[in-house]
């Protein structure tokens, strides 16, 4: 339980605190504190994944397998090292000249693998009646980080368009790209 809750706690003090002791012009206004909350799930989180990974590898592996209610196997090493790619695209969007390339695919990759790892805890749980700690306690940290990278993404990129369109109104205007025919 507390390798899944720690990083969330975690996040949540390092993002305050980076609110708090933000020195850019735009600080605290809503458009950089949901900027901080998405880089905190991506990058925060991409380095915990980096770390998940390296468990699944290296000499802790069997132990991570059998906490999870797993015997160890080849698959442990590809979940590895789905991680450790999983957290290399999020520690990624840290650099300002790669995140607006890379955020999306870095939520997009995130949901996908999260969630299907969900899927088959869940059904782990049901079908295999396996109730180990690192199985159930993987269940909502699996659904919920992909959910709140995906809902921050989507009110991130809302007041990007916002901020673009109140820098030049006519790139903002419906019918800027309309012309009227002279009479």
């Amino acid at each position: 339980m507390p390798f899944f809750l720690a990083p969330l706690v975690l996040l949540v003090i390092g993002w305050g605190i980076h609110v708090l002791l933000d020195r850019k012009p735009n600080r605290r206004t809503g458009h950089r504190v949901v900027e901080l909350a998405l880089l905190w799930v991506m990058v925060w989180l991409g380095a915990w994944a980096l770390f998940g990974g390296l468990l699944h590898l290296g000499p802790t592996a069997g132990a991570i397998a059998e906490s999870i209610g797993y015997a160890p196997s080849m698959f442990q090493w590809e979940v590895g090292w789905a991680d450790i790619a999983i957290g290399v695209l999020g520690v990624g969007c840290a650099w300002k000249a790669r995140r607006d390339g890379w955020l999306t695919a870095a939520v997009v990759v995130l949901a996908i693998s999260y969630w299907g790892d969900a899927i088959g805890h869940i059904m782990q749980y049901y079908a295999h009646d396996n109730t180990a700690t690192s199985n159930v306690w993987a269940i909502p940290s699996d659904i919920l980080q992909p959910l709140l990278a995906i809902i921050l993404l989507v009110a991130y990129r809302r007041g990007e368009r916002k901020l673009a369109a109140q820098a030049d109104p006519a790139a903002g205007s419906p019918t800027s790209a309309t012309t009227t025919p002279a009479l």
